[in-house]
């Protein structure tokens, strides 16, 4: 009796194209995060991979796991009737909002549910200026933050001498990806230098994890 085809299968696509992990991204808002692992999805070109960037719209850190918490049930429920592929691997992505509890609640929430936290205290921008610095000096929060990227953006001829940051500037992606070198190697570096940290250290981010994992799907490991 021929056997049933299996999840893996079903996943596997035409020809010699392998499949890879399904990934859901929920990020906290509708421009900077957003914009930035979509672009990052495109720059790579995954296409046998299906990663599907959702906003979560704002709201504390806590919310946002519910949120996700939510759209993790709705992909179960549609992979049971064959509408969807199950999610492999979930990330969520916010910063400590200056709400640390609800952060470390959020924190806990996920653990629980086996969602992996792309965090950043005290922003997402911190980031960013990885790309040009690394620094272990804490920001008490974004617009303490914003300053150094302004001046680490014009001194490497990002940002023209009276331009201002844009949060909302699609082309951040563009911009920052000569970079991205730089980027990952401060933020393991710095990772490395606060081996007992619990995702609330100030300054640090997460999110060179994400970005290498993403890169790991074309490189296929």
């Amino acid at each position: 009796m021929p056997k049933g085809k299996s999840t893996n299968d079903l996943r596997r696509r035409s020809g010699n194209r392998k499949s890879r992990d399904n990934f859901l991204i929920v990020v906290e808002g509708q421009e900077t995060e957003y914009n930035y692992f979509n672009a990052l999805k495109q720059d790579l070109k995954l296409s046998t991979t299906d990663i599907r960037i959702v906003s979560a719209s704002g709201g504390d850190p806590l919310k946002i796991i519910d949120k996700t918490c939510s759209l993790v049930q709705e992909n179960k429920l549609e992979t049971e009737k064959g509408n969807q592929l199950l999610f492999d691997r979930v990330f969520c992505v916010f910063d400590d909002d200056n709400k640390i509890e609800k952060f470390k609640q959020a924190l806990f929430k996920a653990q629980e549910n086996n969602f992996v936290c792309i965090t950043s205290v005290p922003c997402f921008e911190f980031w960013f200026l990885l790309h040009y610095a690394y620094t272990t000096a804490p920001f008490a929060n974004y617009k303490e933050l914003c300053p150094r990227l302004e001046v680490e953006m014009k001194k490497a001829g990002v940002l023209k001498a009276r331009q201002s940051y844009d949060k909302s500037d699609i082309t951040l992606y563009q911009k920052l990806q000569p970079n991205l070198g730089n980027a990952l190697t401060n933020a393991v570096k710095l990772e490395q230098n606060h081996p007992n940290e619990d995702s609330c250290s100030n300054p640090s981010t997460k999110v060179h994890i994400l970005v290498q994992k993403l890169q790991d799907q074309k490189e296929f490991k």
